[in-house]
């Protein structure tokens, strides 16, 4: 391993000192089949042009499309649908076929003209074959203008798992926030057990991430996850995001690619943001449970999709006791090419949110019928929160490699209160006639100082076409938190269990190489080096009392592609990354005690064009050490080493109108590795599903002309199922399978919509606990574990209107 670590830091200094080094051979694809579109209704005496950018596969077909500028609505849906028709030369960097965003055009031509009129001579489609595409000569003799188009591919997956969820996926079924988005990802489930205010609690491949400890998640260029958070590591609360704004979403199961970092355990997600049609557009909505929101949305007609500035207000009566929610957001993001392959993008947001939790109740009494499924024990349980960040990005492509550098700044606030075990804690104490509740709130306020920079550059290493990368991530966060016990009788004083002061510093670098062995086999693998600081000052623990660790971590990764035949290739993925401790747990001079993981996966990628896609792959993932949610102490504590064993199928297939979009279906087996007092090597990991399946189905179609302009409907269904979940004490927990659905009509500038959650009203729980409680305030409780649950929201409906400007 030594003399492999030598040698990729030997690549890195002869690229840093070989200014020579091969630049990539970059080529735009070139169109070979540009069919005029089908006029949508009468045609026009002219000819009508819309613009559209494509992303062009591998193979040459056309992926995705959208209008960059908009003509009418009836227009823009013929444009799309030639569009998709479209056949190109791929795009090749180094000789190698890459995926590529390119501006076209689509062309509605003017019938021939009557007797004794002539018609102009059909203009010829030509392309020069070294230089990207252009906008097609306007029937007039001035030259045709010639737009910069720069060429991009999507890094290579590191893994068959990888998946990338475009607008046509996240837009099939209702989502309400953006967490609901990463529904769509294979073997993630997400839930909301505490409030809508709180961040919500992901699983995934067989990870009980909790509110994030084990996926790091990334939006707009921006980590979310937050580090020593007083309610628990890795705390990502994704309220600030709109859905409507994230165009694309980039799944990483493993830990496989030299840029994934902290909380990069079960996966990593990044969310690209962008909003996809120009205009002005006001949406409100009315649901269920008194449920209000209104959406605003720009975005100018002359800039791309990534330009655009969006509002959300969102209001809720809930629907139980002690449910209520409010949340508001602004977001505005900006961006710009200059000369010589230079581009800048700004991101500012800020949003903000309060909201009310029911909090537990135990299953027995539910289901005996003495106890509401929607009742609450402790009405003073929820919470506020609060974000507002900045990010500036420049990136620029040359003809020696590209570069890019992104600072950020994130400000955030949190408050929560909540009560999971009634008066046990007072009870165990020795309280009689007067119990304090175990009502506990936790506050903690941040300020993040990071960004992130890279560098590509062709190396010629064993083949023209191999390359090596350079990068650097860095934050320093600086956090204020506590946690107090707070007293319900005789005006006792709160008992403070946490006051702290924490600084954390997590600087890495990483070198990623691409090795073409074969014409069919290609090795991707790198390097990555973090160092975390800490400095603690526990107040609580006693005045001026002050810790420092600081330590650093290795992680090596490395994949092997083989191209079976073409569209299909078989992968072998290995990687190991960290989890980073709790700061307050370190003692003085400590070496930070990370949590060590150790993932492999081997599986296969298929394509066939535009009609079919899908990833079939096995994965098992170790890790050191693990954690565990403690509703006594109300967050996640240390449990012994853990392994997950694994697979993961799904498949995306396109036929006409209907998109039958994101199904999957993952299986994990997740299991001790070692014991401890609560648990056993062999015993299953608690409140991790085993199975978690997804479908999504989307069918738009013309169903009229009116007035001159199409009435087009839709209709999408999504479905998520999660089986056999473990509960402490060998106990499982209840299946559930839940149904969203969508329907639609848009006519011209107006756009009706109907929503469903929950369509067939299953009533389940979305938290499920064991643990010992005393809810009844007696003086001498039991202390035997039993089921605890909170309720998950029954069938509720949403119409929306809609007016696109």
């Amino acid at each position: 391993m030594k003399r492999g670590v030598l040698a990729a830091w030997v690549v890195l200094a002869g690229l840093l000192a070989d200014s020579r080094a091969l630049a990539h051979d970059v080529t735009a694809p070139v169109v070979t089949h540009h069919p005029d579109a089908a006029w949508p209704g009468p045609a026009d005496t002219h000819d009508v042009v819309v613009p559209v950018i494509l992303v062009v596969s591998p193979e040459g077909t056309v992926t995705s499309v959208e209008v960059e500028t908009s003509v009418s609505h009836e227009l823009n849906h013929a444009a799309v649908a030639a569009a998709s028709t479209f056949r190109f030369t791929p795009a090749s960097r180094d000789g190698k076929p890459v995926s590529a965003k390119v501006r076209e055009i689509v062309r509605f031509r003017a019938p021939v003209p009557g007797p004794g009129r002539v018609a102009a001579p059909a203009e010829p489609h030509v392309h020069p074959p070294t230089a990207p595409p252009h906008t097609h000569a306007p029937p007039a003799t001035t030259p045709p203008p010639v737009e910069a188009v720069r060429v991009t591919g999507r890094a290579p997956a590191r893994s068959a798992s990888e998946i990338v969820r475009g607008r046509d996926v996240l837009g099939a079924a209702p989502h309400r926030t953006a967490s609901d988005l990463l529904n769509v990802v294979p073997g993630v489930f997400v839930t909301q057990h505490s409030g809508e205010g709180k961040a919500h609690q992901i699983f995934m491949r067989g990870f009980d991430a909790v509110h994030g400890q084990d996926v790091e998640l990334w939006v707009g260029g921006i980590p979310v996850n937050e580090v020593s958070n007083i309610h628990g590591q890795g705390y990502a609360d994704l309220h600030f995001a709109p859905p409507e704004v994230v165009k694309e979403l980039v799944a990483q199961g493993g830990t496989y690619d030299p840029r994934q970092g902290d909380f990069g355990v079960a996966g990593t997600v990044r969310m690209k943001l962008g909003y996809a049609e120009p205009g002005i557009h006001a949406k409100g909505t009315l649901g269920s449970f008194g449920t209000r929101r209104l959406f605003l949305a720009y975005r100018p007609k002359d800039a791309s999709d990534e330009t655009f500035a969006s509002f959300e207000e969102y209001s809720t009566d809930g629907f139980g006791p002690n449910r209520s929610a409010r949340r508001g957001s602004l977001m505005a993001q900006a961006t710009h090419d200059f000369d010589s392959g230079l581009a800048a993008r700004v991101l500012l947001s800020t949003a903000s949110g309060r909201y009310d939790s029911a909090g537990v109740v135990p299953q027995r009494e539910v289901e005996a019928g003495r106890l509401d499924r929607y009742a609450t024990l402790d009405p003073k349980q929820g919470g506020r929160s609060s974000r507002t960040q900045l990010l500036l990005e420049l990136h620029r492509d040359t003809d020696e490699g590209s570069f890019h550098v992104a600072p950020f700044v994130v400000v955030r606030g949190l408050a929560l209160r909540q009560n999971f075990t009634g008066f046990l804690t007072d009870s165990l104490r020795g309280g009689r006639d007067t119990l304090d509740s175990d009502n506990t709130e936790q506050q903690q306020s941040s300020v993040m100082l990071g960004g992130t920079a890279s560098y590509k550059h062709a190396l010629r290493i064993l083949s023209e076409r191999d390359r090596v990368e350079v990068g650097v991530y860095g934050r320093h966060d600086r956090i204020e938190q506590s946690q107090v016990r707070l007293r319900a009788v005789d005006d006792r004083v709160n008992e403070t269990l946490v006051d702290a002061e924490v600084q954390a510093t997590n600087v890495a670098a990483y070198l990623d190489d691409e090795l073409h062995l074969h014409p069919r086999l290609v090795l991707r693998g790198g390097l990555r080096v973090d160092t975390l600081a800490y400095a603690t000052n526990d107040r609580a623990a006693a005045p001026g009392a002050s810790r420092a660790s600081q330590s650093a971590n290795l992680g090596k990764k490395l994949t092997a592609d083989v191209t079976v035949l073409r569209g299909l290739h078989a992968l072998a993925s290995y990687g190991d990354g960290f989890r980073s401790p709790q700061a307050r747990s370190l003692a003085n001079g400590q070496q930070s005690a990370f949590t060590k993981v150790q993932s492999f996966e081997l599986g296969a990628r298929f394509t066939l064009g535009r009609a079919l896609a899908g990833s079939a792959a096995l994965y098992t993932t170790s890790l050191s050490d693990d954690l565990v949610f403690d509703p006594v102490t109300a967050r996640n504590e240390a449990v012994p080493g853990t392994r997950r064993i694994g697979g993961t199928i799904e498949m995306t297939a396109r036929a006409g109108d209907l998109l039958l979009l994101s199904s999957s279906a993952t299986y994990t087996r997740a299991a001790f590795t070692g014991t401890d007092a609560s648990y056993a090597a062999g015993d299953l990991l608690p409140y991790v599903p085993q199975l978690v399946v997804r479908a999504d189905a989307k069918l738009e179609h013309k169903l009229a002309r009116v007035a001159s302009r199409d009435l087009v409907g839709r209709v999408g269904v999504g479905l998520d199922g999660v089986l056999r979940r473990p509960l402490p004490y060998g106990e499982i927990g209840q299946n559930v399978v839940l149904t969203d659905a969508s329907v639609g009509l848009r006519w011209k500038e107006l756009e009706l919509g109907f929503d469903a959650t929950n369509l067939l009203d299953q009533p389940y729980y979305d938290g499920q606990f064991v643990f010992a409680s005393n809810f009844a305030r007696s003086a001498s409780p039991s202390r035997i574990p039993v089921r605890h649950v909170t309720a998950g929201p029954p069938r509720a409906f949403y119409a929306s209107l809609t007016l696109h400007l």
